[in-house]
């Protein structure tokens, strides 16, 4: 993984809490295209690929397919 980020800097990135980024992450695990971008290197320290931006998108696209 290269250009790894953290919660913090997805938070910043994105203007979403912590929890939103927390509560997306629990479903980014679940999802298999996407948890391969994401790697836990502590109890606390999540690290994320930069191709995890895609999950937002497609968060997005599924919630305006659901209106």
């Amino acid at each position: 993984m290269e250009n790894q980020i953290t919660r913090k800097e997805l938070c910043d990135t994105f203007d979403y809490s912590l929890t939103t980024i927390s509560r997306d992450l629990r479903v980014i695990r679940e999802n298999n295209e996407f948890k391969k971008y994401i790697k836990k290197t502590g109890s606390w320290i999540v690290k994320m690929d930069l191709e995890v931006y895609r999950f937002f998108y497609f968060k997005e696209q599924q919630y305006k397919n659901a209106l």
